[in-house]
């Protein structure tokens, strides 16, 4: 039994190592993407109701009849009054994004007036965590690592 308990805490342990180096992606606006928004607190409610961690990812990914652009306001002043500065992102691609520091980061589409419509977003990047939200998609990396570290845990522990 004790064999067992080892094995199960070592697996927690490296798992929750792999979790903190490999994160996990956020598709923005979730299965809506990042198009107009049907609100305008759309994209607010879909960032409140996700939890962001270093090295997660945002994906901004748009319907292929509409293209958009994203652009990281530099303060939340330029975010409330949709100030377009800084570099802009095409979604005519799936990008990704990577939260490499934590903290308040404010995101908008620079399209016309698509910023006004609704169209940005607040996240909260905090320290990483062994929790993984249940609302994200988990990374393709996270397969091959679970299978390691199972492998791992047959060959020493059992």
């Amino acid at each position: 039994m004790s064999r067992i308990m080892s094995s199960l805490m070592c697996l927690f342990f490296i798992g929750s190592v792999f979790q903190v180096v490999v994160g996990i992606d956020h598709k923005v606006g979730g299965d809506f993407g990042w198009n107009l928004p049907p609100t305008l607190t759309f994209y607010s409610e879909w960032a409140r109701n996700n939890t962001f961690f270093i090295h997660d990812r945002l994906r901004f990914i748009s319907r292929a009849n509409e293209t958009h652009t994203f652009s990281e306001a530099n303060s939340k002043k330029d975010f409330d009054e949709c100030v377009k500065q800084g570099i802009v992102f095409d979604t005519s691609i799936i990008f990704t994004l990577q939260n490499n520091r934590l903290g308040p980061r404010y995101f908008i589409c620079t399209d016309g007036n698509h910023c006004n419509m609704g169209m940005k977003f607040t996240v909260e990047v905090l320290p990483n965590s062994v929790t993984i939200p249940n609302t994200a998609v988990k990374t393709g990396v996270l397969r091959p690592i679970l299978f390691f570290i199972t492998l791992m845990a047959n060959l020493f522990f059992v």
